[in-house]
């Protein structure tokens, strides 16, 4: 006999999965202004990158670029396993696998930057992983496969 799972609506799962998708766009935003010269350097990386102005040196720079587009990558598997975007390609398992992986990444995340010497890494960017933990969590815990999704 298979065990049935506590499934939560479909658009809380829904809701939760555009919440954290915002959060990361939010991050993502700060990243790119990172890489456009925004001096918020100190701010980012546990303030160990001596800056000018606090503007990040060029390869810093182009880091953050690319820290925003694997951002845009996380948000994506965040929506397709809440079943808000397509990902016809991957498998509900591979899905979830991905989200459980990203909700890792996340907590370890969100102690760099609970332990960062500056306010607006440890208060703004901490606050801003918690919250990205706890919602990226319920989506993978409680967002319903393909199957379910059709009835």
């Amino acid at each position: 006999m298979q065990k049935q799972r506590l499934m939560m609506p479909f658009a809380t799962v829904q809701n939760a999965a555009i919440g954290a998708a915002a959060l990361i766009g939010g991050v993502a935003a700060f990243q790119i202004g990172l890489a456009l010269g925004l001096p918020l350097g100190e701010a980012t990386m546990g303030g160990s990158v001596t800056t000018v102005g606090g503007v990040l040196p060029t390869g810093f720079r182009v880091i953050a670029a690319v820290s925003a587009g694997v951002l845009g990558g996380f948000a994506w598997v965040v929506l397709a396993r809440a079943g808000v975007v397509s990902a016809r390609w991957l498998s509900d398992r591979s899905l979830t696998w991905l989200t459980w992986g990203l909700v890792g990444f996340l907590t370890l995340n969100t102690v760099g930057n609970l332990s960062a010497p500056h306010p607006v890494e440890r208060y703004i960017m901490g606050s801003t992983t918690i919250l990205l933990v706890l919602l990226c969590g319920f989506v993978a815990l409680r967002a319903p496969g393909e199957r379910e999704r059709r009835h």
